[in-house]
């Protein structure tokens, strides 16, 4: 007997479909968009990891700094000049007339001439020409009173300095400090205050040592970051003003994430350390994958929270794999077809056939037996 196929039972078509596309569609989504998310989470680490390193190298080169200065500052000779300075008794209004002299580079003033001339300024200017990293070195007694100096300064009077207050607020032992980065427009460079104070014979502070260093070998573990074509690494501060950039800033320039940054590290604060990393959009509206790491200077000096920012194109870092999405959807396109296909059989070989039945076929009772059931 031969087999014919049917209409299609369109009951049996619309299940099938209903409960094969659905499923393979969602799965798809699911599975491509948990890839996708694996992907990001890795990179986003990988990004905070290069700005942890580069937080790590700021901390390490400031830290050796202070102790470099820390060290200048125990050298005999300047706490010596600073244990003689502090014999001379403070007369009143010599410190405005001494102000109005170095504020005119009075060179011929021989106060002026004798502060440039001590063994400890020479000491200081042979520094200044040996290595380019301190721009300037200048030391003060107890009274705030410049003493000696590497160069002629802008004034004689340092104890209205955020600085000196900050070193001499215990002047049972003094504190050292460091200013934030700022840009020196005459000598082109980024540049740094750290003060330390000089400790006299009875380690109590004698006076206070200041230097200017040029900080573009701290910044080079940020300028030097090199993540991809588009991307880009940071020195900002918490609230998102831009410490240093390899693009020119302006001094009250603000990082394109720091809304999501300041949310961020609070949140970080109350579910403990971790690695950050987030997702910003740019002015152009491209979306950026950034990671965080914040440095360790602020637990010591809290007027610094800096924070490294590194960030790289999601576009960009998503490059790679999408030769691989473009193929799975393929494949899934066909799978798709695939379970059309079969749903399309499945309805045609379980339609309802019409009842075409031979009824010499069937069996049944004689015509006379049918004929006497019928009488009684």
């Amino acid at each position: 007997m031969s087999h014919r196929l049917h209409g299609i039972n369109y009951r049996v078509f619309t299940t099938l479909l209903l409960i094969g596309l659905p499923v393979l569609v969602v799965a798809s989504f699911l599975v491509l968009e948990n890839g996708r998310a694996k992907l990001r989470d890795a990179f986003g680490l990988k990004l905070s990891q290069r700005a942890e390193q580069s937080a790590s190298a700021i901390d390490a080169y400031v830290y050796r700094r202070i102790v470099d200065v820390s060290m200048l500052a125990r050298v005999p000779e300047v706490r010596a000049e600073a244990e003689r300075a502090n014999l001379r008794p403070v007369v009143s209004g010599q410190a405005a007339e001494m102000d109005r002299a170095f504020a005119a580079v009075d060179l011929k003033r021989p106060a002026v001439v004798a502060i440039l001339a001590t063994p400890a300024s020479k000491y200081f200017a042979d520094i200044t020409r040996q290595d380019p990293i301190y721009r300037e070195i200048l030391l003060t007694d107890r009274a705030g009173r410049l003493i000696s100096a590497s160069n002629i300064t802008s004034d004689y009077d340092q104890s209205d300095e955020d600085w000196w207050k900050r070193v001499m607020a215990d002047p049972t032992r003094g504190e050292a400090t460091l200013s934030d980065v700022r840009w020196d427009d005459s000598a082109r460079i980024y540049a740094m205050e750290i003060a330390v104070p000089v400790s006299g014979q009875d380690e109590r502070p004698a006076g206070v040592l200041k230097i200017v260093a040029d900080i573009r070998e701290m910044l080079a573990s940020v300028a030097g970051m090199d993540i991809g074509s588009d991307g880009e690494a940071m020195l900002v501060r918490r609230n998102g003003t831009i410490v240093f950039s390899r693009q020119a800033v302006q001094p009250s320039a603000r990082f394109f994430g720091a809304d999501r940054l300041k949310e961020r590290l609070d949140a970080a604060e109350s579910s403990g350390p971790s690695r950050l990393f987030f997702t910003a959009d740019r002015a152009d509206g491209a979306s950026q994958l950034i990671g965080v790491a914040t440095s360790q200077l602020s637990s010591t000096y809290p007027h610094l929270p800096w924070v490294v920012v590194a960030w790289q194109p999601e576009s960009e870092l998503l490059a790679p794999v999408q030769s691989l999405y473009r193929s799975l959807l393929l494949v899934l396109a066909l799978t798709a077809i695939c379970v059309i296909g079969l749903a399309f059989w499945f309805s045609l070989r379980l339609s309802k056939p019409p009842m075409g039945i031979d009824m010499a076929l069937v069996p049944h009772a004689p015509i006379h037996r049918v004929a006497e059931e019928e009488s009684t």
